[in-house]
């Protein structure tokens, strides 16, 4: 039994921003042939759970927020890393005094800072709906406290961008990640998507060997050093293309799928080879 892992962005959707035909169908045979395949994400788990539902993968782990958080295929947390409460509080803090957005997002909730075209955007990728909490009540509630978050997504002008992420260097219990010049991404520096995924082959019983994972960009590095078969599409940064084992067609190209097809035909094959009798 394999265990497929996947980014999203970048590496899973296509041009249009959703899985094509193709890759539904192809994720969908190798589901049907008894293997698992598990997404990987920066993304929250509803927005997670949207694609799933193109493939008919519900009931299936989630490794969310880059592997801050992972939940079991009943939705269970397996595997919890969120952001300490004073560091969620710097960054609200430097956030409100520069003018920068940020979004705050805490297991299945967002809490965004206001109804600006940042939340727009946000609303738009992620296909999820902010809380009517905003960021900044979340934070000078208490509720961080309760609900630490496991993503902070910082947007706006990249000097204040820049500004942010050179303050965050003094701060060793975060870990940020520039997705664009206009967004910042910060997480607990103890999680990464390498972490995140190993919860789940744990959880699902699969050694190194059988764990094959498909990324893209900086955040899935550590994904790539624990894995059995590390894999990158060709639109991959050259970071990732320097350390995979397969490099495959781009996302626009359907590689996922065409990687997914070509290693369903040749299981298929072995397993009828083993099934023929010995003379």
């Amino acid at each position: 039994m394999a265990l497929f892992i996947s980014d999203i962005d970048g590496t899973l959707l296509s041009a249009q921003r959703t899985l094509s035909s193709r890759t539904i169908e192809a994720i969908s045979a190798v589901r049907a042939a008894g293997h698992h395949f598990v997404l990987c994400s920066s993304r929250p788990p509803e927005s997670m759970r949207v694609l799933e539902r193109l493939y008919g993968g519900i009931g299936s782990p989630l490794v969310a927020y880059n592997g801050g958080l992972v939940l079991s295929g009943s939705g269970e947390v397996q595997h919890d890393v969120p952001i300490a409460p004073a560091d969620a509080r710097f960054v609200a803090d430097h956030c409100e005094a520069s003018g920068l957005h940020a979004s705050f997002f805490a297991g299945e909730h967002w809490y965004a800072w206001n109804e600006d075209e940042w939340t727009e955007r946000e609303r738009t990728h992620t296909w999820v709906h902010p809380e009517a909490t905003s960021a900044l009540e979340f934070v000078a509630s208490g509720e961080v406290d309760a609900t630490p978050p496991h993503k902070i997504m910082c947007m706006g002008a990249p000097a204040l961008v820049d500004a942010l992420e050179v303050a965050l260097g003094a701060r060793s219990g975060v870990v940020s990640y520039r997705s664009k010049d206009t967004y910042l991404e910060i997480a607990n520096a103890d999680c990464s998507k390498g972490t995140g995924l190993l919860a789940v082959a744990q959880q699902l019983g699969v050694g190194s060997e059988d764990l094959y994972y498909f990324g893209d960009n900086y955040n899935d590095l550590p994904a790539f050093e624990v894995v059995g078969h590390p894999i990158a599409v060709a639109n991959a940064r050259a970071e990732a293309l320097a350390v995979v084992e397969s490099v495959i067609p781009s996302n626009i190209d359907d590689g996922v799928a065409v990687f997914l097809e070509e290693w369903l035909g040749a299981w298929l094959e072995a397993q009828i080879d083993a099934a023929r009798p010995v003379h």
